[in-house]
């Protein structure tokens, strides 16, 4: 019993509980960041494959969505460290590249939404304006003629505005240059090694 006893009470057990409790630890420590870094590949998988299909979507029909962002969230930024160890530096340049690339044109889509908004305002308050002139040359030529004894003016002497030019969007070059040189990676080794990590067949 005393051998027991001095047993717990020795350094060797003490050294044993203490190795043990530490193993745990770094287990427990692993285990979290493996966990943490395959969510991050499914989530990272999922935001490529959202950001190549609206990039192909403006291939097929030459126009973005105002509605849709091509990095919505971007999960790279905060995770690339997890797969520093995985990935070689010209695929996580490129994956890079895909956030950069996606957040520049983000931008851009913005700026030509605001401005087309701002544009049908500014058309609509031009033609509201339009309209009311018309109204009051329509209502002077009657009063004119019902002085004079004339005929009115008729609304094909009324001449309208012309209609405008259909003229190339002076953004549309820069969109495709930006679009049109990326390169898709879902469906490359890149993709396959973060399915790998994320567990995906």
């Amino acid at each position: 019993m005393e051998n027991f006893i001095s047993f717990f009470n020795s350094n060797f057990f003490v050294g044993l509980i203490t190795f043990l409790v530490g193993g745990f630890a770094i287990y427990l420590y692993k285990k979290k960041n493996s966990d943490t870094k395959r969510d991050a590949a499914k989530i990272i998988l999922q935001e490529i494959r959202r950001a190549e299909d609206i990039v192909n979507d403006y291939k097929e029909h030459e126009q973005y969505q105002f509605t849709k962002k091509i990095v919505a969230t971007n999960s790279w930024a905060k995770n690339i460290n997890h797969f520093v160890g995985d990935l070689d530096q010209d695929e996580l340049d490129k994956i890079s590249n895909l956030y950069s690339t996606g957040e520049y044109l983000d931008k851009i889509i913005e700026k030509i939404s605001d401005y087309t908004f701002e544009k049908n305002i500014q058309g609509f308050e031009q033609g509201i304006t339009e309209l009311q002139q018309k109204l009051q040359t329509q209502l002077q030529s009657l009063q004119s003629a019902s002085v004079t004894g004339g005929t009115p003016q008729s609304d094909s002497q009324i001449k309208a505005m012309p209609l405008p030019l259909n003229i190339r969007a002076p953004w549309k070059g820069l969109l495709d240059q930006i679009t049109l040189k990326y390169e898709p990676i879902y469906h490359s080794t890149i993709a396959n090694k973060l399915k790998t990590i994320a567990k995906i067949r």
